[in-house]
């Protein structure tokens, strides 16, 4: 009998540093992950970090509608539709073992434009210890060394200083701005974000090696085995020259 990764190969990626792992999010995370969003994931003081407010629903467990039925159609969405023509991975992000939050990567016609979208959030209860920079290293070495992607492109809502400390962190360089549209329960207003991006000559590396693993049958998966990787195996150990850990944000 096939094992569930052989099935979805997504299953099988692992990517790990010290005593951070980003896997693809499971059914069997998902009770673990609405404890989590229920505890918070916004800063009150920083501007709101998403287009939609999701995390503002009310609960209501076993409804069509609200927390945590609307995010569950959109992480189960992400698996369903994941191609080599477009593909998003919701990737868990634990800490210690314990699921601290959440990290996405997003790409459409990867082969031919080899850019990767990446955000990412914390439950507010694990802000600032440094999880939140170690997740983005940890996305972005995937993305340039493992998939083939000549750059990672990422975005936060102008005034969200935490946010912009991490990108910095990571190595992602300022791309201009332009104006979008927030949803909240409140209604629709209009705010500023800075567009960023960071490629493989930018990139600040976790200061600990990191390990992949899955990554073979994963790009077998998306489509993109012919594109050139810097991984010098199919699990690499990547050794990294950047020791710094300071605060960071929900992503």
């Amino acid at each position: 009998m096939l094992s569930l990764e052989e099935i979805f190969p997504p299953f099988a990626l692992r990517v790990a540093c010290g005593p951070v792992e980003l896997r693809v999010l499971r059914d069997d995370d998902v009770p673990e992950l609405v404890e989590l969003v229920r505890g918070g994931v916004t800063d009150p003081a920083l501007p709101m970090p998403f287009l939609q407010a999701w995390h503002e629903e009310p609960f209501t467990p076993g409804a069509p509608d609200g927390f945590p039925t609307s995010s569950l159609r959109w992480w189960w969405t992400q698996r369903a539709t994941c191609s080599p023509e477009e593909w998003r991975l919701a990737l868990t992000v634990r800490r210690d073992g314990v699921l601290v939050g959440m990290q996405d990567l997003h790409a459409v016609a990867f082969p031919q434009r080899r850019s990767v979208l990446t955000g990412s959030w914390l439950g507010r209860a694990h802000h600032g210890v440094g999880t939140g920079t170690l997740m983005r290293r940890l996305a972005v070495v995937l993305a340039l060394d493992e998939l083939g992607a000549a750059q990672c492109e990422s975005g936060y809502i102008v005034g969200n200083h935490a946010s912009a400390a991490v990108s910095r962190k990571v190595g992602y360089r300022e791309n201009g701005r332009h104006r979008v549209v927030q949803r909240s329960a409140a209604g629709a207003v209009g705010a500023d974000e800075q567009r960023v991006v960071v490629t493989r000559d930018t990139v600040v590396r976790p200061g600990e090696p990191v390990t992949v693993e899955g990554a073979a049958v994963l790009r077998r998966f998306l489509g993109v085995d012919d594109l050139p990787h810097a991984a010098a195996s199919v699990d690499s150990h990547t050794d990294g020259h950047d020791v710094s850990d300071v605060s960071d944000d929900a992503g």
